[in-house]
């Protein structure tokens, strides 16, 4: 599957597959979070924007969700499914390009997103999302663990230890790894 080009064939299975499947893997995720409805939130590399939807609705009218990713064919459909919501922001771009202002997010949500980033990049993009994120945020990760895709607990725990993310609350499985981790 093309990250940032999908085909209309890609876009129509990863929504079939998503609506199967969202309320177990992105309504729980949320949930988790315990948002108080006044949060700004990024959602990194929200993709077709199903964590967004459950942000947004549990915010409300007095907190954000900004979902920012590299694809304007993945925008285009996470404004699609979105429209409904007032509190909405959309930015098609990368991290660094994004212009979003450091210290501006209370919660950065990203999931299954850093395995598919280049290995080289990994840490610059984690030092920049760790820039985003107020002082005492949290960012919500989860990330497969897989060999073939995924990568390696250990190699996103170092990650954000060298960014001065602090783990809460790890979550270790044979597929898949979720954490919070606290900006000190």
């Amino acid at each position: 599957m093309s990250i940032t080009n999908p085909s209309k064939i890609e876009i129509a299975f990863t929504l079939l597959a998503s609506r199967l499947s969202r309320r177990v893997l992105y309504h729980g995720f949320v949930g988790k979070m315990g948002l108080k409805g006044d949060e700004k939130v990024l959602d990194f590399g929200a993709g077709w924007g199903d964590n967004s939807y459950y942000i947004a609705r549990q915010l409300g009218s007095a907190g954000r969700v900004t979902l920012l990713d590299i694809s304007a064919a993945w925008q285009a459909v996470a404004r699609k499914r979105l429209r409904k919501f007032g509190n909405v922001d959309f930015v098609n771009s990368d991290i660094f390009s994004s212009g979003l202002p450091d210290e501006s997010f209370d919660i950065i949500v990203v999931s299954y997103v850093i395995h598919d980033i280049d290995p080289s990049k990994r840490q610059a993009v984690v030092q920049e999302l760790a820039r985003k994120l107020k002082r005492g945020g949290s960012i919500w990760l989860r990330e497969p663990t897989r060999k073939l895709h995924g990568m390696p607990t250990k190699e996103i725990k170092d990650l954000m230890n060298t960014a001065n993310l602090q783990e809460l609350s790890p979550t270790a499985g044979r597929i898949q790894y979720s954490a919070r981790f606290h900006k000190r």
